[in-house]
């Protein structure tokens, strides 16, 4: 009762990053602080489970608390690499859980996807894990059977879903991307009662836009773009799909976002500020202010392509062990 209700008292977002380290003997993770950045990033703490080096370990997703991480057996006779273990892990307890194979199918280790969502069924009071494969089949991972699954749905996952999505009032919501009509965007919701999936008109993308993410704010799913311009920057427009996605309203747009592909919002700030990132490093950048007037936080080398966005709670990966 306590760990729920601490539960629907955090809205605070944390940034979690592995940084790269010298030493083979130790794998870290260090947090920063979404809204108040400046602050700086807290001591490297040890991760609690067997990691050889930074670079075989990927923060996959997270939900409520619990981050979804993939641990990688580098094997030089192998083509495709796939995760050795998929781990549910507490940042703020240390609690963790290796998930079990049982059921699962060499492809729910993938390490690319087209789509990976950690979430809770409060109908069934329990975590579940999709992972849509690159044959476009989709399993479910159940933390209280401690099983996978195949979904068996009478209509199938589009083939070029994407990996942006978002969960919002028992359904997620993913990009589709389909190259068969021109390379045009739309996106689809997942009932997750029902597993049947339903397709929502997007008026704003266009084949040159570029989709930056999902992400809920204020009860509501919001997309983010990115256009080019007639410039060498380009500009970023925040979208909310009203409803059901009947319609959808332009929130903001941001016209001073520096020029390169490897740049993208993270977090929208309660003062209005965005969160970015910008190549190794993370930025704030205020959406209506001057061009380049984007303050640089800290520069986390190669370490910020393992981030991962996730709310600090007392979730146990364990709490359905007998």
């Amino acid at each position: 009762m306590f760990t729920n209700m601490h539960l629907h008292h955090q809205n605070r977002h944390k940034l979690l990053f592995i940084p790269n380290t010298t030493s083979s003997s130790s794998c870290t993770f260090r947090t920063i602080d979404c809204e108040s950045p400046e602050d700086g990033l807290t001591t490297p703490r040890c991760l609690p489970f067997k990691v050889d080096s930074p670079r075989n370990v990927s923060i996959i997703t997270s939900f409520n608390g619990l981050v979804c991480v993939g641990i990688i057996e580098h094997d030089d006779n192998v083509e495709e690499e796939y995760y050795s273990d998929l781990v549910l892990w507490n940042p703020l307890t240390g609690e963790y859980r290796i998930l079990s194979k049982t059921n699962a199918h060499k492809e729910c280790y993938e390490t690319i996807t087209r789509a990976s969502v950690l979430y809770y069924t409060s109908s069934e009071d329990d975590y579940k894990l999709l992972r849509v494969t690159n044959s476009c089949d989709a399993y479910i991972y159940s933390l209280k059977s401690d099983l996978w699954r195949k979904i068996e749905s009478t209509e199938n996952f589009h083939r070029w879903i994407s990996k942006h999505c978002a969960l919002l009032n028992g359904k997620l919501y993913f990009l589709k991307y389909d190259e068969a009509i021109n390379k045009s965007h739309s996106v689809i919701s997942l009932d997750l009662k029902t597993e049947k999936f339903t397709e929502v008109t997007t008026p704003f993308f266009r084949d040159s836009t570029i989709c930056m993410g999902f992400t809920v704010l204020r009860g509501c799913i919001h997309v983010w773009m990115l256009h080019p311009s007639n410039y060498w920057w380009r500009k970023i427009e925040l979208w909310r799909m009203d409803g059901d996605g009947d319609s959808w309203t332009k929130v903001v747009t941001c016209t001073n976002a520096a020029c390169g592909w490897r740049v993208q919002p993270l977090h929208l700030m309660a003062d209005g500020n965005w969160l970015m990132r910008y190549e190794e490093r993370l930025c704030i950048t205020d959406p209506n202010g001057p061009f380049k007037s984007t303050r640089v936080v800290t520069d986390m080398g190669a370490g910020i392509r393992r981030r991962g966005k996730y709310i600090e709670t007392l979730v146990s990966p364990n709490q359905y062990m007998k």
